[in-house]
């Protein structure tokens, strides 16, 4: 009996990965709602599910904030973690996937397109970007990672009688699989010279002396280039646009945000355990060797360097010659990733900080613009150039002024939290001598206002050259948009508080099992 018994006992699962199981179990029961609501109408049934899948969302926040926030422990055979900087990363895609189904509600019935497998799927994406950063073992982040691909690729596809959403999925589903296999290779290169999965045990490994070894290098590279693609790192962008345009507009916030989120969490987690000395500081005497990784840090940090500032330069130059609003804030995202990056190296507490800060402040302000783009939009493709935005201040002021509230916010503008996020990662930059790469990246961010303030112009000082007609704004639609806009400008006047969770998140990156 001895040799059957598990490593690990339901309860201590549910308590260290409860999170993923109501995920995982919520979308298997979504299938059985769906075929229970088959005798009804479409829009009673998008309604159902849509409002489900918002409670499921909120009960894994509840979750993931009451039980699984103080607890440092790994399950199921060491393959799961629960540690704050993977549950406050969670917590942010879970939120994302929270505000894209409240609009989705309205999106799905203001398009025509109410098919209920949408919310399966958004369930299971996010289940899948949990699963990857609560992951401590590379073939599980893989297995993770795919999981959330498929179902986010399917999502972009969503459109299945708009080719340019076919296109765009398509483009997505081939460079993310070629991602997918730089990361596979990498980490196959990884098992096959230190002979674990486990991040935390490669980091011993490697400190014994193989990080001077050039296979490992290569490794190093594969993984990393790998999750580039996901993060949409020049140069490593070319999907981004024509996705971003091609899915429709809640998927496309949803995309850049939760898949971004996931990301950045399991790239810093993956370099900072696996290949720097932080677990040195954590005062275990097992791990005081693993100072020895400091050696790596001339072969990374000059590559993330140049990436920051090119992703930065490059999404920001582009954007500024986009007349659709989809493409110009696919290549806005792309900027932000080159801004996140600056945090990354800078290596510090500040700077990792003020990563995790800027991926919930961008959640928010992405989300909220996407939210207003879809209803200005009324049915997707027919309101996205900036010429259908010229008069929408005087026809629509409200929408207007969220919208141009969001887009301060990504301009990086006080009092919002886009200011506060740059602020803390060009800080975090300028603690570490990185005085060029800051200045740089705050001259990017004057590009960045050019074009975010564009839209502004063109809503409040050109007149309008058609009647543009918005979609029906629903309930849900309107909650979020109030939520967003309410916790951009709470996090720019007070951000202490989230500043705060995300210092300790960052902190236990140094006790990763």
């Amino acid at each position: 009996m001895n040799a059957l018994t598990f490593s690990f006992d339901l309860g201590h699962l549910w308590q260290v990965c409860g999170g993923q199981l109501i995920l995982i179990l919520a979308g298997i029961f979504l299938i059985f709602v769906d075929i229970f609501l088959l005798d009804k109408d479409e829009s009673c049934r998008n309604k159902w599910l849509g409002w489900l899948t918002v409670i499921i969302f909120a009960l894994t926040i509840g979750h993931l904030a009451k039980r699984e926030w103080g607890l440092h422990d790994t399950v199921f055979m060491g393959v799961f973690s629960a540690d704050k900087f993977s549950v406050f990363v969670s917590i942010i895609m879970v939120i994302s996937g929270l505000l894209a189904a409240l609009m989705s509600i309205g999106y799905l019935k203001n398009n025509q397109v109410m098919k209920e497998e949408y919310y399966i799927l958004l369930v299971f994406a996010v289940a899948g970007a949990v699963g990857l950063v609560q992951s401590v073992d590379l073939l599980m982040m893989f297995i993770t990672l795919e999981v959330m691909s498929l179902a986010v690729y399917a999502l972009a596809a969503f459109l299945k009688d708009d080719r340019t959403s076919q296109e765009g999925a398509l483009k997505y589903f081939l460079l993310g699989a070629f991602g997918s296999a730089m990361f596979l290779f990498g980490v196959a290169l990884i098992f096959g010279i230190t002979g674990s999965l486990n991040i935390t045990k490669i980091a011993q490994s490697l400190s014994s002396g193989l990080y001077e070894k050039a296979p490992i290098l290569l490794a190093f590279a594969m993984i990393m280039a790998g999750l580039f693609f996901k993060m949409a790192m020049v140069p490593f962008h070319m999907w981004t646009p024509d996705v971003y345009e091609g899915a429709p507009s809640v998927v496309t916030g949803f995309m850049a945000t939760c898949v971004k989120a996931a990301a950045f969490g399991i790239f810093i987690k993956v370099l900072f355990v696996t290949f720097t000395p932080i677990l040195s500081q954590n005062g275990q005497p097992d791990f005081y060797s693993t100072v020895n990784l400091s050696a790596l840090a001339p072969y990374w940090k000059p590559v993330i360097w140049w990436l920051a500032l090119l992703t930065m330069f490059f999404g920001n130059l582009i954007a500024v010659s986009q007349s659709n609003i989809k493409r110009m804030l696919a290549y806005s995202s792309i900027a932000h990733a080159g801004y996140m990056a600056v945090g990354i190296i800078a290596a510090n507490a500040d700077g990792r900080m003020g990563v995790l800060f800027y991926l919930f402040s961008y959640t928010l302000m992405n989300l909220g613009a996407f939210g207003v783009i879809y209803l200005i939009d009324g049915r997707e493709r027919d309101a996205q150039t900036l010429d259908d935005y010229r008069g929408i201040g005087y026809r629509y002021p409200t929408l207007a002024f969220l919208l141009s509230l969001f887009l301060i916010a990504m301009a990086g503008l006080p009092p919002t939290a886009g200011f506060i996020a740059k602020f803390y990662v060009f800080s975090a930059a300028i603690k570490e001598g990185y005085y060029l790469l800051a200045a740089l990246g705050v001259l990017t961010s004057v590009i960045g206002a050019y074009y975010y303030l564009k839209v502004l112009y063109m809503m409040y000082m050109k007149e309008e050259i058609r009647e543009v007609t918005r979609g029906t704004v629903s309930a849900p639609t309107a909650i979020a948009l109030i939520v967003t806009a309410l916790g951009i400008l709470y996090l720019g006047i007070l951000p202490e508080g989230l500043a705060n969770v995300a210092s300790a998140a960052q902190q236990s990156l140094a006790m990763i099992f």
